[in-house]
């Protein structure tokens, strides 16, 4: 084995996960050490892959990598985050997790106290380099995302804007379907000053967000279109994920601390 290879762990046998695995697998950019499933029957389909498929939590933690993926769910996250950062880097494609004042803190103190850094990704969204590096002269941004009542885990007819205020609480209310919210907000000017808005469109197939952003001497407005691949993962996220990935993996990617 390449000694200059990264070991990684993957959290979540889901959309994105199995197509980080894939990835990692076919371009042995990393060894990809394990893998931690729920246990559901879709989880357990990961091909060839040959590592440690784990259901436990605490043997996961208690095996040694230098970069922890996590493509599961915000409750995951926030509670495995902490730890993982005290052994190696961690990567959270649930950023709605980071929107509990509590679980963003103990997420900064690990990272701080450690020295490994807590990455995030650029998921189905685009420009959050941008964001970051414009944070301090940026004044406004809203985002909003549009997609059908049944996508957003309501009634299918329900049509019309369905919430707006702050990015920390669009994360409460749709911590599955607004990661996009939070990864903006991380990356530019907070969750309390970030805008959203989330519109149900009934029969939409597609998911779709706009980013406007004001700043001194400067506007930008980005749109971005997926068509759904079912639940709430659009078809360019996983590409994006993987993106991120790579980058990471080179030594760059966005990092909150």
């Amino acid at each position: 084995m390449d000694k200059t290879r990264y070991r990684v762990g993957i959290i979540g046998g889901g959309t994105i996960g199995r197509a980080i695995l894939e990835d990692l697998v076919t371009s042995r950019l990393a060894e990809v050490d394990y893998v931690l499933v729920s246990g559901r029957r879709g989880d357990r389909d990961l091909g060839s892959f040959s590592g440690a498929v784990l259901t436990d939590v605490e043997e996961a933690s208690a095996r040694p990598v230098d970069l922890v993926i996590e493509a599961a769910l915000p409750e995951v996250l926030a509670r495995v985050a902490p730890t993982m950062l005290q052994n190696g880097n961690v990567c959270g494609f649930s950023c709605t997790a980071l929107a509990d004042r509590g679980t963003e803190a103990a997420i900064r103190r690990a990272s701080g106290t450690s020295g490994f850094s807590y990455y995030v990704p650029h998921g189905a969204i685009l420009a959050l380099d941008g964001l970051a590096d414009g944070r301090d002269v940026i004044e406004t941004v809203t985002i909003t995302t549009a997609k059908s009542g049944k996508s957003l885990g309501m009634d299918d007819a329900v049509e019309g804007v369905v919430f707006e205020g702050a990015a920390r609480d669009v994360c409460a209310r749709f911590p599955r379907n607004v990661n996009v919210h939070a990864a903006i907000a991380l990356a530019g000017i907070g969750f309390d000053r970030t805008v959203s808005r989330v519109v149900a469109v009934p029969g939409q197939e597609a998911m779709e967000h706009r980013v406007e952003v004001t700043g001194q001497g400067f506007t930008w407005d980005i749109r971005v279109s997926s068509q759904s691949l079912g639940g709430v993962t659009g078809a360019y996220t996983p590409r994006s994920a993987i993106g991120s990935v790579r980058r990471i993996l080179a030594r760059g990617g966005l990092t909150i601390a």
